[in-house]
């Protein structure tokens, strides 16, 4: 593989990182704010709000988590994909020059 089509690799690998983790914050961000809905109209109700809260911060907590392991995973990902860009690149030749 030329040098210049890992040089294009790697910038697709980081286009796409940076697109999934665009991704993932965006779906966080819009399933914290529907999520907070029904949260904010049971926490008015007295004899649910405690539990409720509870529940809140179980499933923020938990649904946190899992967004954190989608974005370790990408970032694992593309690291990955980088180090073998970086491997075929020590013995890559020359190929085309760029204009």
């Amino acid at each position: 593989m030329e040098k210049d089509t890992i040089g294009k690799l790697r910038g697709l690998n980081s286009l796409v990182a940076e697109a999934l983790d665009a991704g993932v914050t965006r779906t966080e961000q819009m399933h914290r704010a529907i999520a907070r809905r029904p949260y904010a109209v049971l926490k008015r109700i007295s004899p649910v709000a405690s539990p409720v809260r509870t529940v809140e911060f179980v499933e923020s907590t938990i649904s946190g988590m899992v967004y954190w392991t989608i974005r370790l995973a990408t970032r694992a990902g593309g690291g990955a994909i980088a180090h073998v860009l970086t491997q075929l690149d020590a013995n890559a030749p020359a190929g085309k020059q760029r204009r």
